[in-house]
């Protein structure tokens, strides 16, 4: 580890983005370690060994764990029922304890909001808050947000630039067929198709003055700015991350959430792997629902959906909408059943289960950052398994060049999402579905 640091240069000295994108193979290498490329990973877990491997050698990155706890997000979207119905006693304390966190982080004192964040947003220095004489102990992470996408979708480790993958189309797989007892033997071909995508880079960027950080740790109470500014670094990387992966708006910043084509330096996100796919190769299995909002019209097209998927070999494996839509089911599943179908696991993440041939409980989640507006509603049905986030290394912190009295840092990642469906070089063959446009 220590040997492939220093010849790739991850120095204090020689750090910086352009580095980071120069070296990436290397780097992707030492985060790995002995993990190899193509293995799906649990996240928390690689990063607190990468992070252990990191703090044995001379170099100034900082791998970066997510704050919440994405194995218990999965467990409670595929594993579990709600909070209080959950099988296992120790699965039931990791959700209390996951629940009580989040509960903290959002309770806050209101005369503190305004000052808290607006510090948080640019470089902190003395005059921009969070420094006080007497003041409430807490801070208002008015960004504390779960991002339940990024821990649904599978992280598998890329440690090269290129992601590969091999795909076999669901009616390419050669023939079989009834002849005479002394027919003549014909063998046929197998198609299989060679996909590659290039790695993504993202960056958050901060700065927090060597006054505020002493002043900070002087005030009562202490304040760590710098702990608070790479924290809400990591979380607007990881705010990016999951608007890209489900194919939104990626400033950070907007509150208004629309679909988009993402940029040359960009990835796409599920929306458009899926709703590129326009029937050229007779394989669209997403319908439009433009005009649809009632529950038994968008029911009748999700079923659509469903069978033109299994159809093509695919088995979706969970469905995510947006909020108005989630209200649609949730008030008519409630008028059928008279009970409350909704099962919430923490503030932020709940299901309604869905029930398809073949498939017991497809869990419905809505999704904050999927488009509201008329017209533009959707549900997105999809196998999770089918998608990966290939990364090559995940949220990294690192020192940059010194300039000033300031510490300025930036937290980085490299990947890309692609879809396992997709058997053509244009990426528009996307096999699974859902209900765009709706509303």
């Amino acid at each position: 580890m220590t040997e492939i640091t220093q010849v790739s240069g991850f120095n204090r000295h020689a750090l910086g983005i352009g580095s980071l994108q120069h070296e990436a193979d290397l780097i992707g290498e030492a985060y790995w370690g002995n993990i190899s490329s193509g293995t799906p990973v649990d996240i928390m877990k690689a990063s607190k060994r990468a992070q252990e491997r990191f703090a044995t050698t001379s170099t100034e990155l900082v791998p970066l764990v997510p704050n919440v706890p994405e194995d218990l997000i999965y467990k409670a979207i595929f594993e579990y029922g709600n909070y209080e119905g959950a099988d296992s006693d120790s699965y039931n304390d990791e959700v209390g304890d996951l629940r009580k966190s989040f509960l903290e982080n959002h309770t806050v004192a209101v005369d503190m909001m305004k000052s808290e964040t607006d510090a948080i947003l640019k470089a902190t220095t003395t005059a921009e808050g969070m420094i006080h004489t007497i003041y409430d102990e807490k801070v208002a992470y008015l960004y504390k947000r779960p991002y339940p996408f990024q821990a649904l979708i599978p992280v598998v480790a890329n440690k090269g630039k290129v992601a590969a993958w091999d795909a076999m189309p669901p009616y390419d797989f050669g023939s079989a067929y009834f002849g005479t007892e002394d027919a003549s033997l014909t063998e046929s071909d197998i198609v299989s198709k060679q996909m590659t995508d290039t790695i993504k880079y993202m960056y958050s960027v901060g700065r927090v003055t060597r006054a505020a950080q002493l002043a900070g740790l002087s005030a009562v109470p202490a304040r760590d700015l710098m702990m608070i500014r790479v924290d809400a670094a990591q979380d607007a990387l990881r705010s990016l991350r999951e608007r890209s992966m489900l194919g939104v708006t990626r400033n950070i910043r907007s509150k208004a959430f629309a679909f988009e084509t993402a940029g040359a330096l960009e990835y796409d996100g599920i929306y458009k792997l899926i709703t590129d796919n326009v029937d050229t190769y007779d394989n669209q299995c997403w319908v439009d629902g433009t005009g649809k909002t009632t529950y038994p019209e968008i029911e009748k097209l999700l079923d659509d959906s469903y069978e033109k998927m299994v159809v093509m070999g695919v088995q979706p494996t969970m469905a995510v909408c947006d909020y108005k839509t989630f209200g649609i089911y949730r008030r008519a599943l409630k008028e059928y059943f008279r009970t409350e179908p909704v099962q919430t696991f923490v503030q932020g993440i709940s299901k309604i289960s869905l029930v398809f041939p073949g498939e017991g409980a497809l869990p419905l989640v809505p999704h904050p950052f999927m488009p509201m507006t008329a017209g533009s509603r959707a549900i997105m049905l999809i196998n999770n398994a089918a998608f990966e986030r290939r990364q090559l290394w995940g949220d990294m912190y690192e020192d940059l060049a010194k300039i000033n009295l300031s510490q300025k840092f930036v937290v980085s990642a490299a990947e890309c999402l692609i879809d396992k469906t997709q058997t053509d070089s244009s990426f528009t063959s996307s096999l699974n579905g859902g209900v765009f446009n709706m509303g």
